[in-house]
């Protein structure tokens, strides 16, 4: 059955021996490791990554023996990349999402794919392929490929590029900054909310203050986008805000968001907020949410 990997969110879960989200070659190290899994028998894999903001890149297509690495389009997340690659096979039951977000969980399974944790994968890459190895490292006898190999060289050409895209358009992003975090405060709100929307891709620590600012916006919309925007930044200093949103919005979207990115961010001291809002929210919907963020933050510490 082919895995989707949901890159990044792989890579945040800190289960990988040597890799750490953030690190200039954190995607080449991830692509090495899988590729040696697959080397050993693993599952045919296909990996979401977000671009970045590339522009020029587009969204690449990449593919080295059974390992298919695909970028999201520009303005696009990664997981709404992986549920339109669902939404365009015949048959998405043959598909396994792998990933630790919540939400994309649960939008995988509605579209008919399966889904698993990361801490469920990384344990079938310890275990899995022909040779069961006792590690995720590849055993000596195939060590695990340099990122320069000729198998992987279109590849690696391909994340150079993007790093230098990256680079590149991070002078734009700065000059934008400034109007993005003004932006929180229109009147429009889609203008409002799509700041926010903004602000999260950003992956700017300096946009955590702007957005916890924005929880407290007149627009339900624009609360939601900026409790979303949190939990794709991992804003652990916004946990309070974000618990106080779900427990006292008026609006169950803001709630169901604020739900999801406490479950994204997984800090275990979240789990009481969550239990309470599984149990007694009015809506169904947050409920459910609430419920999976606590599985989602409860699979990371086993």
């Amino acid at each position: 059955m082919p895995h989707i990997i949901d890159g990044h969110n792989l890579i945040g879960a800190g289960l990988l021996p040597g890799i750490r989200l953030g690190d200039a070659d954190d995607e080449l190290r991830l692509l090495e490791q899988l590729r040696a899994y697959r080397a050993r028998g693993g599952p045919e894999m296909v990996v979401f990554f977000d671009s970045g903001g590339y522009a020029t890149i587009g969204a690449p297509t990449l593919r080295v023996a059974g390992l298919e690495v695909r970028f999201s389009a520009v303005g696009e997340i990664a997981d709404d990349a992986i549920i339109a690659y669902l939404k365009q096979q015949h048959q998405p039951g043959q598909f396994t999402v792998v990933t630790n977000d919540s939400a994309l969980t649960q939008r995988a399974r509605f579209v008919g794919a399966n889904a698993i944790s990361a801490q469920q994968f990384t344990r079938g890459m310890a275990t899995g392929g022909r040779r069961k190895p006792s590690s995720i490292s590849a055993d000596p006898e195939r060590p695990t490929p340099a990122a320069k190999d000729p198998g992987f060289v279109d590849i690696y050409a391909t994340f150079v590029e993007v790093e230098q895209g990256r680079r590149y358009t991070k002078g734009v992003v700065d000059a934008e900054f400034d109007a993005w975090v003004a932006d929180l405060l229109s009147d429009d709100v889609s203008i409002a909310q799509k700041a926010a929307e903004r602000l999260g891709l950003s992956r700017r620590a300096e946009a955590e203050e702007p957005l916890r600012v924005a929880l407290l916006h007149e627009a339900p919309g624009v609360r939601a986008a900026a409790a979303l925007a949190l939990g794709a930044l991992g804003a652990q200093a916004a946990l309070g805000d974000l618990v106080n949103r779900l427990q006292a919005d008026d609006n169950s979207m803001v709630r169901d968001a604020a739900a999801q990115s406490l479950g994204r961010i997984g800090n275990r001291s979240v789990e009481s907020a969550l239990e309470t809002a599984a149990r007694e929210d009015r809506k169904a919907k947050v409920r459910k949410t609430a419920q999976a963020a606590l599985g989602q933050i409860r699979a990371r510490r086993g």
